[in-house]
């Protein structure tokens, strides 16, 4: 798995696959004065923060996705990996499906993936609103997300997930794997930096930053 770790910066960072570097959208997030970090990525074209993945699609190819099944596969990756996760249409032409089973695949992502898909006429449209996701993902004044639960009952599952979700650089999929894999909240806190890093997406950046804030005294580095 691709580790993705975005440093302090005043300025826009954006994790892009490395296959879209060459595209206009690419070329006016650089224009924009975003930081462009080139990857493999394993999920999404354009990751934005650990809450925001975006999948870009032209219209020929959300028609192709939609034949061979790949759509159905990365929305289901899209939501299993980030908690706001998105798919940015260009373009409508559609031309080899027909309506109908075009609109029921907007239907199943909206209801059963709970994703969003957003439409823009053009590559430099969706690099504007991709930097404008980046601003205030990673600009703003910080939001305390993590702590703001839902109005749903939190299971014994849900609070374990939320404790190990408030760790530097794990999102809910590397919170599973941890609890998953050790078992219990203790056991992931008191795990060493070389046990952290035998569970998948957990690489060494990823586990001496856990490392670092599970082990180091309060209040002794500010």
């Amino acid at each position: 798995m691709t580790e993705i770790f975005f440093e302090k910066s005043d300025k826009v960072q954006v994790f892009i696959d490395d296959r879209e570097l060459k595209s206009a959208c690419a070329r006016r997030l650089f224009e924009l004065g975003a930081v462009l970090k080139s990857t493999r990525l394993d999920v999404g074209d354009y990751v934005l923060s650990e809450r925001v993945c975006i999948e870009r699609k032209t219209s020929a190819d959300f028609e192709s996705s939609i034949i061979d099944g790949r759509l159905f596969a990365q929305a289901k990756d899209l939501t299993a990996s980030f908690p706001s996760p998105l798919i940015a249409l260009i373009g409508q032409q559609f031309e080899r499906v027909n309506p109908k089973a075009l609109r029921g695949a907007f239907i199943s992502l909206a209801v059963d993936y709970k994703l969003p898909m957003l439409f823009f006429e053009n590559e430099e449209e969706l690099a504007d609103f991709i930097y404008a996701i980046g601003e205030r993902e990673q600009l703003l004044e910080p939001r305390e997300q993590k702590l703001r639960f839902n109005k749903r009952s939190f299971s014994l599952s849900d609070q374990q997930q939320f404790i190990v979700e408030s760790l530097p650089m794990v999102g809910p999929k590397n919170a599973k794997a941890l609890l998953r894999h050790f078992g219990s909240v203790n056991a992931v806190l008191n795990a060493t930096g070389k046990d952290l890093q035998e569970v998948e997406g957990i690489g060494p950046k990823r586990a001496e930053e856990i490392k670092k804030v599970v082990a180091t005294r309060y209040g002794a580095v500010e």
